[in-house]
């Protein structure tokens, strides 16, 4: 079976590593260009892997008109049966998912149908879910919705961050992928319709969605930092017109006053909020480095995005 891989970031990175492991015949791999670093959340160089196993690969910027046509045409010279992609934001078009004989397989991080579309790892914790999941489906025009061929729950814990919790997913996608491919190539893989009633989309963010709201309460704004912490753009708030980046907190205890103050510097910087304190441990002013709150300039009395 010849598959066709098309890929970007760390979990594309190592889903592509998880497969050529197992001994499947990789026949095209299309993958993200260092064009793209800068705008790409945990993007990744797939050289080592196209330089060890001696990939027939090219890179793209996008799969859509004159550029895309290019990707196009690279992929059907390998006459693929199975296309996979993994870690791509941009649809796959209807011309291309119509080149291998078996359709293409995506992966989403969440138990579809819930949680389709953007950024779902950020999402997940944002809402405070107790578990998400990774699925894999028979992909189609539309964003994460056509059938499933597997699908696994994974918890989410108190103490995850966005880089924790993603890795842990990438983990069942790579074991899911492996898991699976003996199946497609039988012809005996399962497909499920996705219900949906139960369907639910999240939308995109950007690096500008991460102001923080100290109006809103300690539990949510921990989930909020954690969320975006790094490899994300980051939350944020401000004092005197510089921004402040927060990348690592805790809630803190029930000491209350006007949100946004800070309550006082220990080290880590507690700053009230809707409902008891965050407690900060790491910050950086625009333009610095990382740093503690207290070496950042953090005093009590400050209030903050006010």
């Amino acid at each position: 079976m010849k598959i066709l891989v098309v890929a970007a970031r760390v979990v594309g990175h190592r889903c592509l590593q998880a497969i050529l492991e197992s001994g499947a015949e990789v026949a095209a791999l299309l993958y993200l260009d260092d064009a793209k670093a800068a705008v790409t959340v945990a993007h990744e160089d797939f050289a080592d892997l196209v330089a060890q196993y001696g990939l027939n690969a090219r890179s793209f910027t996008t799969l859509k008109g004159e550029k895309g046509r290019v990707a196009f045409e690279f992929a059907a010279a390998a006459k693929p049966d199975l296309g996979i992609v993994v870690g791509v934001s941009e649809l796959i078009g209807d011309e291309m998912l119509k080149l291998p004989r078996l359709g293409f397989i995506g992966m989403h991080p969440t138990l579809l149908p819930q949680g389709r579309g953007r950024a779902p790892i950020p999402w997940a914790l944002i809402h405070d879910l107790k578990e998400t999941g990774v699925t894999l489906f028979y992909a189609e025009p539309g964003a994460d919705t056509g059938d499933i061929l597997d699908q696994e729950r994974v918890p989410i814990f108190d103490n995850d961050t966005a880089p924790l919790l993603g890795s842990r997913t990438d983990d069942v996608a790579c074991r899911l992928f492996v898991q699976n491919l003996p199946k497609l190539a039988l012809g005996n893989a399962p497909r499920l319709k996705q219900d949906e009633s139960m369907a639910s989309e999240w939308p995109r963010r950007r690096p500008e969605d991460g102001v923080i709201n100290w109006s809103k309460t300690s539990r949510a704004l921990y989930n909020w930092v954690r969320a975006l912490t790094r490899p994300y753009p980051g939350a944020f708030t401000s004092y005197e017109g510089q921004k402040l980046f927060v990348w690592a907190s805790e809630p803190g205890d029930e000491r209350v006053s006007v949100p946004g103050m800070v309550v006082k510097v220990d080290g880590a910087a507690w700053v009230a909020t809707a409902s008891g304190t965050l407690k900060i441990t790491s910050v950086q002013w625009e333009g610095s480095s990382d740093a503690s709150p207290e070496a950042a300039g953090l005093a009590a009395g400050m209030r903050l995005g006010a």
